[in-house]
């Protein structure tokens, strides 16, 4: 007998503890990556939607435990070539508005941003932003209830690596966007700014939202690099043949490229996988008391019942 096939939304990877968060991935060119180990390392149960490969997004009530919603090359104003991003936007609108554990990473943020009353521009007056960058660190960033951990354990990485961060001011991370939040939603604390995106991190209740990717590699890197100045040279005449080209077919400057920006990523990588394993425990500990939260007001309506 043939078994059913299992919808993409349904698969997850198990876990001990039973508590599962919701990873929302856009597109397959921004991919969950490492991320998904870090959380797993952590106890959790990752069920993965796929919008754009038809994967229904859930309800407030189906997100399970947490939420993380990734990056995308889409804008967040597409609307009209991705219906899924208006649905998704009243979503996280609903997870701050609860309080629910959450990261919006990207894409996610933007959305995020105009969720709560922010706003997003595609482009970003402040130009593109790829490979490593400063992440500038505010005051509230080291004092954050969420953020400072995340911080504490990347400045010690780059303390040990020998990478400055100006007495724990400033972080690299690694970026690709071309769009960014040009307003923050007045219940947001700006968490860090970088020289081309002054909105480059922030928190607004439980969700913290990264315009930065902790969950890419170098090699990602490399390839996001070196596709993208393929495109700018010319090499393609549609932005959807990118994923499909080989490095054999990618010019000599666009490859350059790429090695370049690897290199840069490789160098940080201590602090990226420091911020990114961080990240992922302050979320556990963050879903772990949603959890207990959410049982204990389930005993009290029984009781008062």
């Amino acid at each position: 007998m043939t078994k059913a096939a299992v919808p993409t939304a349904a698969r997850v990877l198990p876990s001990a503890t039973g508590m599962t968060v919701t990873v929302i991935e856009p597109e397959p060119q921004a991919p969950i990556g490492r991320l998904r180990e870090w959380l797993t390392a952590e106890g959790l149960t990752v069920r993965m939607v796929r919008p754009e490969a038809g994967d229904p997004l859930p309800d407030l009530d189906e997100l399970g435990d947490g939420l993380v919603v990734l990056g995308g090359p889409m804008s967040a104003h597409a609307e009209a070539d991705h219906p899924w991003i208006a649905p998704l936007r009243d979503l996280l609108h609903g997870v701050v508005e609860t309080r629910v554990p959450a990261v919006a990473i990207c894409l996610g943020a933007q959305i995020a941003a105009e969720a709560i009353g922010g706003a997003t521009a595609a482009p970003s007056p402040h130009g593109t932003e790829r490979g490593v960058v400063e992440l500038e660190l505010t005051a509230a960033a080291l004092t954050d209830p969420l953020f400072s951990e995340i911080v504490d354990e990347s400045v010690r990485a780059a303390v040990r690596a020998g990478i400055p961060t100006h007495d724990g001011t400033r972080l690299p991370v690694l970026v690709s966007h071309d769009d960014g939040v040009v307003s923050l939603p007045e219940t947001a604390t700006l968490l860090a700014s970088s020289a081309g995106a002054p909105v480059q991190a922030w928190r607004a209740g439980r969700l913290l939202a990264l315009q930065h990717h902790p969950e890419s590699t170098p090699e990602r890197m490399e390839r996001v690099e070196s596709r993208t100045t393929a495109w700018k040279l010319g090499a393609v005449a549609d932005v959807e043949e990118l994923s499909r080209l080989s490095d054999a077919d990618l010019p000599a400057e666009a490859l350059a490229a790429g090695r370049r920006v690897r290199a840069d990523a490789e160098r940080a990588e201590p602090v990226v996988q420091a911020f990114g394993r961080a990240l992922a425990r302050v979320l556990a500990r963050q879903v772990r008391a949603h959890r207990l939260r959410s049982a204990s007001s389930d005993v009290r309506a029984d009781v008062d019942a």
